[in-house]
């Protein structure tokens, strides 16, 4: 049976992020995610598209600057966890991701709810003012830096970094 069809969550289970994605990674064989280097070896199997995914999850989670740190050695260890496919909220995070629109269907969440307000200008980040914010894909044509920073800076006035 392929890994992919079995792997519903990764990360730390009581992480007080949660990262809503629609699809998961390969997992290399005998992957542990408490090894020193468990995100390098998932890049290796999953290339640079994942490279690109925890790359922006780390600047979104890092607090202060150097996320690539962050990134190679403790993304997804305490303060984050990764939901593939999820239909309802992790009840026991402070904080939801919620990444692309499949993920947010699935949630049944909108940008055009009224209870979420756009973060940004261009409007691809929205928040409930809470605990839920709804992101573009993890890639940097849909999340540039400038997306990046504008949602650190709403978590950080929101006490959610």
């Amino acid at each position: 049976m392929d890994e992919r069809s079995t792997l519903h969550s990764l990360g730390c289970q009581t992480a007080k992020h949660c990262y809503y994605l629609p699809n998961c990674p390969s997992l290399p064989n005998n992957w542990h995610l408490d090894s020193a280097d468990a995100i390098a070896q998932l890049i290796a199997e999953n290339g640079n598209h994942w490279r690109k995914i925890f790359t922006i999850m780390a600047k979104l989670s890092v607090i202060g600057t150097d996320w690539k740190n962050y990134r190679d050695s403790e993304l997804l260890k305490q303060n984050e966890q990764i939901l593939f496919g999820a239909t309802s909220l992790n009840s026991s995070a402070d904080l939801h991701l919620v990444i692309g629109s499949v993920s947010a269907e699935k949630l049944a969440l909108s940008h055009h709810n009224a209870q979420f307000k756009a973060i940004d200008e261009q409007e691809k980040v929205s928040s409930n003012g809470s605990d839920v914010i709804l992101c573009p894909y993890l890639d940097y044509r849909q999340f540039p830096n400038i997306l990046i920073e504008q949602t650190r800076n709403h978590l950080a006035a929101n006490n959610k970094s």
